[in-house]
């Protein structure tokens, strides 16, 4: 620790025990002593400046690798979290080899080099969807790099079922706008149905998925159009397989 020679008429070292001792105190709670928050806990480098694609997967890699083993509710909502502070610094994403989906004016690619992530860049045409699906294996930062999207999450209304026939109902809990730099989060257990619908001049952005589970066929979510509870965005709904 670094000091000044020179004294100052406000420096005294009995003030600067007590100041030591207080904070060594406000570490312990309850006799269990407390690690202070580090600025890399959720960011290897903790400084606010662009990341280009390489610099972000090195990043990202060594952040995943601590935080991914805590598969909690908590544990995912800390790493995606952690993720989506650095994804939001990714400048000049190259666009790789795209390739047509079955829904029309979508395509997809994929960027090689995330562990245990994968990259999946996006792209939409203008008024293009992607239909609400669920995530049942891996939890995902989603984050827009061109256009704007709406973005809307769901959650399923008591016991989860994704081979369930018949109505059952959801809950919307979020719907957003997002342009560059927006992010949205999905874990296996927080808005963990999602649907892009992109805006009129088109969409592009990155997918950054961790499986942590067994992975499952994906179906669609059909929605009603009109709420039975507005106030609770609360929906009839069913499953269509093969999405």
């Amino acid at each position: 620790m670094l000091t000044d020679p020179t004294p100052h008429p406000f420096r005294s070292l009995p003030i600067r025990r007590e100041f030591l001792v207080a904070a060594a105190s406000a570490l312990v709670l309850g006799g269990v002593a407390r690690r202070p928050v580090e600025l890399g806990d959720a960011d290897e480098d903790a400084e606010a400046t662009p990341l280009d694609l390489t610099r972000f997967l090195a990043l990202g890699n060594t952040l995943a690798g601590r935080l991914v083993v805590d598969r909690s509710p908590l544990g995912q909502d800390r790493y995606l979290h952690a993720l989506a502070a650095l994804a939001v610094r990714l400048a000049g994403v190259p666009v790789p080899a795209m390739k047509e989906q079955a829904a029309p004016g979508y395509s997809l690619g994929f960027h090689e080099g995330g562990v245990p992530f994968t990259v999946l860049h996006w792209k939409l045409a203008p008024g293009a969807a992607i239909r609400e699906h669920p995530h049942t294996y891996g939890n995902v930062v989603t984050l827009v790099l061109e256009g704007d999207v709406r973005i809307r999450n769901y959650e399923l209304v008591g016991e989860r079922d994704y081979e369930a026939r018949g109505m059952f109902r959801v809950q919307r809990t979020c719907e957003a706008f997002l342009r560059p730099g927006g992010t949205n989060l999905v874990s296996l257990e927080r808005n963990y149905v999602h649907g892009f619908l992109a805006g009129p001049n088109g969409a592009r952005g990155l997918d950054i998925t961790t499986r942590i589970r067994e992975r499952r066929e994906t179906p669609v979510l059909e929605i009603a159009a009109k709420p039975v509870d507005e106030a609770h965005g609360l929906y009839e709904a069913s499953w269509k397989s093969g999405g």
